[in-house]
């Protein structure tokens, strides 16, 4: 961006920029960042002794090196929820994503994840960041199944939640990662969470109360069957008991008994014949001889 005459008509030479324009800018409200991200590409505008690179000598010349140490002591420490955003890479070296920027990031209090963010930032705006330093973040740092820089700002905010379409686990696992790796967790993303786990529980709730009612039809239709099993059992024996003496079985199954005509009262057994009664039947007579009886039994 070419500067107007407001940027260098201060000094002797109001075609360049020198320490007066610097001072006018800074009581206009400009930040030095602000003043070096001008600079870096008016480089023409500063003689050749103030230009990037060249140290101050006797405290005259050097003066993009003296404004971007200034710049460099008024960043603020690390903002997990804006850090990637605010991130100047001219501030710190080259106007590229290096080495100076790695160290000033980590150190401020940037995790490993947010330098990868870095990285990808500086892709995105079209920064230079090929150098070794920043080769081996984009190698090394942590990779997340996440993507946290897709969806909204850098850190994890409504947006991925909604763009995980109201996956409970996947929300707390990404949530979880965020927190592990120093992002940002923003607005309403708690909240939100809290609404799903109450809905889960709620359906786990149901799905339980749905089950234990089943098991106590299936436990009641069992008692059931059960008791008209045992009615079916008693009606059958019921129907095969006897009501009376009769047939073969009943006969066999008796004992025999008869009453004696002028006895005891009661009854006596058959038995088998007496002896004196079987003699009568051999005997022809009385007198005990042993002629043979014409008797044939």
């Amino acid at each position: 961006m070419a500067l107007d005459w407001s940027w260098t008509g201060q000094g002797k030479n109001e075609t360049m920029f020198g320490h007066q324009d610097w001072s006018h800018l800074r009581g206009q409200g400009k930040s030095n960042a602000e003043i070096i991200d001008a600079l870096w590409g008016n480089q023409h505008l500063l003689h050749d002794k103030n230009k990037a690179g060249r140290d101050p000598e006797g405290g005259t010349h050097g003066l993009f090196n003296t404004i971007q140490r200034a710049a460099q002591r008024d960043a603020k420490p690390w903002n997990k929820a804006s850090g990637v955003n605010d991130w100047n890479y001219g501030v710190w070296g080259g106007q590229g994503f290096g080495k100076k920027d790695i160290d000033a990031a980590r150190g401020a209090g940037a995790s490993e994840y947010q330098l990868r963010q870095l990285y990808q930032r500086a892709g995105q705006l079209g920064i230079k960041r090929d150098t070794p330093a920043a080769q081996e973040i984009a190698a090394n740092a942590p990779r997340p199944e996440w993507n946290y820089g897709a969806h909204g700002s850098w850190g994890f905010g409504m947006a991925d939640v909604e763009a995980m379409d109201g996956d409970l686990d996947q929300i707390r696992g990404a949530r979880d990662w965020a927190r592990q790796h120093r992002l940002n967790i923003g607005g309403g993303v708690i909240e939100h969470i809290a609404g799903l786990e109450e809905d889960r529980r709620w359906q786990s709730q149901q799905a339980y109360n749905a089950e234990l009612l089943q098991q106590q039809q299936q436990q009641a239709e069992e008692q059931i069957r059960i008791q008209e099993e045992m009615a079916a059992r008693a009606a059958r024996v019921k129907g095969n008991s006897p009501t009376g003496v009769g047939g073969n079985a009943a006969f066999r199954g008796s004992r025999l008994s008869i009453t004696e005509a002028g006895g005891r009262g009661g009854t006596r057994r058959f038995s088998r014949p007496g002896t004196q009664f079987m003699d009568t039947l051999n005997s022809g007579n009385t007198a005990g001889t042993t002629t043979k009886s014409t008797l044939n039994i």
